[in-house]
């Protein structure tokens, strides 16, 4: 309890900051060929089916965290493909439902829409990865954003201990907290 009184505080704190200061004093957007760098690192080349599900799915909230609407779009498009890989053996529902949060971000006009299906994407990545290990060589972290959704809260996968929100982007890029940190070959405790 005490701890999610905390993330919503420093999530108050920084929104009260961030009124201060423009989007330029944030982090600077990353490049195409930023992302990619980024997301190639986290796993070996040629990366299995399963590495580049999960690649995709770094792209999706590297690009909202990022405020980049289109590129996000494109980064929904390619998970879509990555996920109707045959060698993957997911559940057909566990399937569908994550097609169906791609196809909603892919055809989304309003960064939004976009970040609303990623909150649906994300939960199904995390109940994937419950009951499948990483299967990134990088440890993945599990943050929570207690402000997402209309102070809802949702859940995001990535890579690296500095929070990266895309529920919020560079207004609030920093906000939310580290919930579990799992490392290669590990399964999430629970169904996230």
């Amino acid at each position: 309890m005490l701890r999610s009184h905390t993330a919503t505080f420093c999530c108050l704190l920084w929104a009260w900051s961030a009124a201060c200061h423009t989007s330029s004093d944030s982090e600077p957007r990353a490049s195409e060929a930023e992302v990619e760098k980024l997301v190639s690192a986290a796993a070996p080349e040629p990366a299995n089916s399963a590495q580049r599900l999960v690649q995709a799915y770094l792209r999706v909230q590297l690009k909202l965290a990022r405020d980049d609407r289109a590129g996000a779009q494109r980064a929904f498009a390619l998970m879509s493909t990555a996920v109707k890989e045959p060698r993957l053996q997911l559940d057909p529902l566990l399937r569908g439902a994550i097609e169906g949060a791609c196809a909603q971000g892919a055809a989304a006009s309003e960064i939004a829409a976009m970040r609303s299906a990623f909150a649906s994407l994300s939960t199904e990545m995390l109940r994937w990865l419950s009951a499948a290990e990483n299967p990134l060589p990088s440890p993945l972290i599990v943050a929570h954003c207690p402000m997402a959704l209309d102070n809802k809260g949702s859940k995001w996968l990535q890579l690296g201990q500095k929070l990266q929100n895309p529920y919020f982007g560079a207004e609030m890029l920093t906000c939310g907290n580290v919930e579990h940190t799992l490392g290669p070959h590990q399964k999430l405790p629970g169904s996230g």
